[in-house]
């Protein structure tokens, strides 16, 4: 009997649910990217969508009606998208282009007055599903909440992690559990509320300055947190898992330790009124609380978490320097590649940069996958390379690694964009005319982000096109934000804040921990991406440092991630005279900051990586 191909296996799948569709009298069926935690990284069993469809990328939804089946995503992901349904029955909506529907316009553009839309209740949020209905009921449709269809279908499925559980020593959060849930009690009490539903892993981690390692790349652990107004709270996880000294956090704290199935059936019986974030809670736990719901958003623990306090961001810093010495370490070792000329791939250089990151001994992880792609494999956003499909380096090349690390003390994000090229660059130019070009425009773009003063109260969404202008100008853009919210050592896309457009309104406030990344991506050519951290502080008018700014207060950027900027990549004669002092300043505070901890070889190689530009 033959194998079955992706097509072959993809339509048994489809067939199979469709079968459970029309025994649950649904006319069409939604499979999210998200978990009932609405994680953007999702454990195993989770991954539905990916299992489905074969497309493994962090973002997209595929939809299922009795004749077609579709998978929507955003750019970041087209290429590789159009790879993973090719040969498959699935369509790819390429989301926010031209001519697009989203999946609800496109689901009431082909269904009719009572046609019924099903989803698993517990793996989309509540403000989703308010969304959602409003636009297929303007058409008579109707959405129904199920049970998961895929516990029949998915033959093989993973269990539920249950990795152990630590705690986070507060000379690390400086602050204790037992201060964050008190701090959330108030808000209780500000909103006549009688209790708090938390259901985000990354809140409950931090609330609790606990960390896991139940989700790839974020150390986080499957949990839900009730916190009451007056009773201890309670924690809903595996006990099995914890270790002694996260036990003994928690009794300190008032938390009680409760079985993960009990959840449900406890939050069904607690008195109301209960606070939830309808964007970040479950149309599953929102349909249990009934009448008892109270909306708020975001929820406390979001917005407290995002502004860093002072212990937070010493540790932040010191991290990035150490996170800066790694990549001085991986660029140097590159350069010494190019010229001996050593055979390597896409593969081999993101286990080479990892290597070196993970000699320091507070590493924990990759923060997410590497990105590393050579040429054209760079213009793929979220390129995720494999075994099979990596590619070998052939000089000259451009290359792109976008990589991180979760730290003890701090997650780390950053971009580079290089050249690989024995002759010092030209070579790399005469293969790619407008590189040159294209890299100055983006670190234009970045330095105008980076030196930018703002008002409080602006969200990043007014600011996004302040690194796009240069790009603009000479008729150029990229199709992703700007800049998105990072974790202390904890998810490395974090909310309520971030640079982009058609961002939420939440405004940018002194501690929170942001991106600053703008790039442009030439298909099947290269990708080019400058990216560094950048924290949010308040700004003081240097010629009236003591007075009381009279047109209110202002916030500016400081940027913590620590590394060269490829000075083969840049023309001298684009940049200002502003912008070539703000790359020269850059560069010593990486020579000052980070020397010390190299050795000979890649000192002498960050000398040089950090020469000053000429005009």
């Amino acid at each position: 009997m033959r194998a079955m191909n992706k097509r072959d296996t993809r339509a048994q799948l489809l067939h199979d649910l469709r079968i459970w569709m029309n025994r649950e009298g649904l006319d069409a069926f939604i499979v999210p990217s998200s978990d009932p935690h609405q994680g953007e990284y999702v454990p195993l069993r989770y991954q539905t969508r990916a299992y489905i469809s074969g497309f493994t990328g962090s973002a997209g939804t595929v939809v299922i009606t009795a004749t077609e089946a579709g998978l929507w995503t955003d750019f970041r992901y087209f290429l590789e998208a159009a790879a993973a349904v090719e040969d498959s029955p699935f369509v790819l909506h390429r989301q926010n282009t031209p001519g697009t529907s989203d999946y609800p316009q496109w689901l009431s553009e082909r269904l009719e007055a009572g046609d019924t839309v099903g989803f698993d209740g517990s793996m989309a949020t509540e403000a989703w599903y308010d969304s959602v209905r409003r636009i297929l009921g303007d058409r008579g449709v109707l959405l129904k909440s199920t049970a998961d269809p895929f516990e029949d279908l998915w033959p093989d499925r993973p269990d539920l992690p249950a990795a152990p559980v630590e705690s986070l020593d507060v000379r690390f959060t400086g602050e204790s559990a037992h201060a964050r849930i008190t701090r959330i009690r108030r808000e209780l009490r500000r909103h006549d509320a009688r209790a708090h539903v938390v259901s985000t892993l990354d809140d409950i981690a931090w609330i609790l300055n606990l960390r896991g390692n139940d989700v790839e790349f974020n150390p986080v652990f499957l949990a839900y947190l009730l916190i009451p107004e007056a009773e201890p709270a309670r924690l809903y996880t595996e006990p099995t898992r914890l270790r002694p000294d996260a036990l003994t956090a928690l009794k300190a704290a008032d938390v009680e330790v409760r079985e993960y199935e009990r959840f449900p059936e406890e939050l069904e019986s607690f008195p109301g009124p209960v606070m939830i974030d309808p964007d970040r809670t479950s149309h599953a736990v929102a349909q249990t609380l009934g009448s008892r719901l109270l909306r708020v958003q975001p929820q406390p623990s979001t917005v407290f978490k995002a502004r860093k306090n002072t212990t937070e961001i010493r540790c932040l810093k010191t991290a990035h320097e150490r996170d800066g010495v790694a990549m001085v370490r991986f660029l140097a070792w590159l350069d010494r590649t190019a010229r001996e000329g050593s055979a390597q791939d896409e593969l081999t250089l993101a286990s080479k940069l990892r290597e070196f990151r993970a000699a320091d001994p507070a590493y924990v992880s990759d923060s997410f996958a590497y990105v590393s792609g050579l040429n054209g494999n760079g213009a793929i956003v979220h390129y995720s390379t494999t075994r099979e499909s990596a590619a070998k380096l052939e000089q000259p090349a451009i290359y792109l690694t976008d990589s991180g690390a979760q730290y003890r003390d701090g997650t780390t994000d950053i971009t580079r964009t290089v050249a690989i090229d024995a002759t010092g660059g030209a070579a790399v130019v005469d293969r790619f005319p407008e590189v040159r070009e294209d890299f100055t425009l983006i670190l234009k773009g970045h330095i105008a982000l980076a030196r930018l003063i703002f008002p409080v109260d602006k969200p990043g969404r007014e600011i996004d096109a302040i690194a796009r202008v240069p790009l603009w100008a000479r008729f150029r853009n990229y199709g992703h934000g700007t800049g998105h919210g990072v974790g202390y050592f904890l998810n490395v896309h974090e909310g309520p804040q971030k640079i982009a457009p058609g961002g939420p309104d939440y405004p940018l406030e002194a501690g929170m921990l942001c991106s600053n990344e703008p790039g442009l991506y030439r298909t099947g050519l290269y990708g080019i991406r400058t990216e560094n951290l950048v924290l949010v502080q308040h700004a003081s008018d240097p010629s009236n440092p003591e007075e009381t700014p009279p047109f209110g207060e202002f916030l500016s950027f400081e940027t913590i991630s620590l590394c060269p900027i490829d000075r083969r990549l840049v023309d001298p004669s684009l940049l200002t005279a502003e912008e070539r002092a703000w790359v020269d300043r850059y560069h010593r505070r990486v020579r000052e900051a980070l020397g010390e901890f190299l050795s000979r070889e890649d000192r002498e190689w960050l000398e040089g990586a950090t020469a000053p530009l000429e005009p």
